[in-house]
């Protein structure tokens, strides 16, 4: 982990002047003196490049990188200001609005620390704790438990959060080994309209996609960052191959699929 030495870090008693000054700076970028392509900017055009600054930040998170993950939450301070800048230009809510929601949602959801402080309550109670109140005092009713999953979750995300909605009322498999048979039968069912293709060949695909998903879920484990995890060594191993080839002199497309497979298996002696 990279990080500033202790003896540099103050805590963040300024918080509230930066916080205004960045607040200035954006409104100072929508206004008619400020930044044309600011000032064109909508709720739409944003959306994607805030998503990749999400995905920026968890990239720094994952490398342990504190400088990074510093000026990627200061890139994502900045969208949320922006957003919330566009917000009062039309007229919908205020930053001042957006702020006060949040405070009171916290302390709202949290009476374990601000109305009854209880010093022993465990997390699970806590997670109960929190239901409850979304249900019963802000009136989040859902007709169903999937309900409160947003719609535009990424697909991988989105199974996994599903696999663990429904196992909190018990639908779900026992451990990791009984999925082993779920997933044989959607192998077969891919392989019985392999060659047919079509939308039936995509939904099958998509079955066995999800139960894979949820075999990494129930062994303990989180998707996203297994999948992360098979790319980061699918890429280290694919340069390597590259960088043979280039070295020796030859283009890794001229070579058969079994010199491929050859420089793939020393790929896997060397990087694991």
């Amino acid at each position: 982990m990279k990080s500033q030495p202790k003896s540099s870090l103050k805590r963040s008693e300024g918080v509230s002047e930066s916080f205004a000054e960045l607040w200035q700076v954006v409104r100072k970028l929508r206004s008619p003196e400020g930044c044309p392509w600011d000032r064109e900017q909508d709720f739409s055009s944003m959306k994607n490049q805030f998503l990749e600054e999400v995905y920026e930040f968890v990239d720094a998170l994952e490398d342990d990188e504190s400088p990074a993950m510093a000026e990627e939450l200061g890139d994502l301070f900045f969208h949320l200001l922006f957003f919330s800048c566009l917000a009062e230009g039309e007229e919908r809510f205020t930053l001042d609005h957006v702020l006060e929601q949040i405070r009171a949602k916290l302390i709202r959801r949290h009476p374990h620390v601000f109305a009854q402080p209880e010093a022993n309550i465990s997390k699970d109670q806590v997670k109960t704790n929190w239901e409850q109140i979304k249900r019963d005092v802000e009136g989040k009713k859902y007709a169903s438990r999937l309900d409160g999953v947003p719609t535009s979750l990424p697909p991988l995300l989105k199974a996994f959060t599903f696999g663990k909605k429904a196992a909190k009322v018990g639908f779900d498999w026992p451990d990791p080994a009984a999925l082993i048979p779920k997933i044989k039968e959607e192998l077969d069912e891919v392989e019985e309209v392999l060659e047919s293709g079509g939308e039936r060949l995509e939904e099958e695909l998509g079955d066995l996609l999800f139960v894979a998903i949820n075999l990494v879920r129930v062994a303990g484990f989180e998707p996203g960052r297994a999948l992360h995890r098979a790319n980061e060594k699918f890429e280290r191993r694919f340069r390597f191959m590259e960088e043979t080839t280039a070295a020796a002199g030859f283009e890794l497309e001229k070579l058969s699929l079994e010199e491929q497979e050859i420089l793939w298996q020393k790929a896997k002696i060397r990087w694991g």
